[in-house]
């Protein structure tokens, strides 16, 4: 797939002096997403519906420049995201490293867009992968598999540890220490994750807390706002501002 021919990316040199907004929020939470679920079909999906322009601030006054800022920004923000789907913070950031370096490297702006397509999907893929096979210890394994196919269900460590039959305290010991979050801060960051995913889809509130294992509202919304500092009503405005 020929990114440079599926993609323009035009500069705004000050807002005020164009009618195209940035490429939206939305747009971008349903690209990362898809690097966070593994999901490649949908990334490519994405990538090819972008209505072929990707409209962004002015950064650099040298346009090849401008060019690598977009990359290195767009290649952290799905590095972020596959950390987020499971893969081990060393391989995401070895990486972005790596990419990085590659396009320091890269003389040309068509090279630079294919560079950075191509590399998000191979990130994907390792996410997908890893998720068939998690780089982590058995026990750990057992965990995020058991969060992944019970989203929707309340998951605590307790139900967690029992799925995995070890004690509430080693499994918190041994999560902390292996994927570098708190057990219970990475169950309530996945269940919002997809939260997220679902707002975008016009679910209502009520639905969402089924789905995605919320005991209340009122939990939810707080939860909400405590990861992402707005409600998930601010959120779907900001998003729908945005296209």
């Amino acid at each position: 797939m020929n990114i440079g021919e599926l993609v323009t990316v035009k500069t705004i040199e000050r807002k005020k002096d164009f009618e195209e907004k940035a490429t939206p929020y939305s747009v971008e939470i349903r690209l990362l997403s898809c690097v966070q679920q593994g999901d490649i079909e949908s990334l490519i999906t994405q990538i090819k519906n972008l209505d072929s322009l990707i409209v962004m601030g002015r950064m650099s006054d040298d346009e090849l420049t401008q060019y690598k800022y977009m990359a290195v920004s767009t290649i952290t923000l799905a590095t972020r995201y596959a950390i987020q789907g499971g893969l081990s913070e060393n391989k995401a950031y070895e990486f972005a490293d790596r990419v990085i370096k590659t396009i320091d490297k890269l003389t040309s702006k068509d090279e630079i867009l294919q560079c950075t397509g191509i590399e998000i999907i191979k990130l994907t893929e390792d996410v997908k992968r890893n998720k068939k096979n998690p780089e982590f210890s058995p026990h750990i394994r057992n965990c995020i598999k058991y969060i992944n196919e019970n989203l929707s269900q309340k998951i605590s460590v307790s139900s967690a540890a029992n799925y995995c039959g070890i004690s509430s305290d080693y499994l918190s010991q041994v999560f902390k220490k292996e994927i570098g979050e708190n057990l219970s801060a990475y169950i309530l960051r996945q269940k919002l994750e997809k939260a997220k995913i679902l707002l975008l889809k016009g679910v209502n509130e009520k639905e969402i807390c089924n789905e995605a294992g919320f005991s209340s509202q009122t939990y939810f919304i707080t939860a909400f706002k405590r990861f992402y500092n707005m409600t998930p009503s601010e959120y779907i405005k900001i998003t729908k501002a945005s296209n």
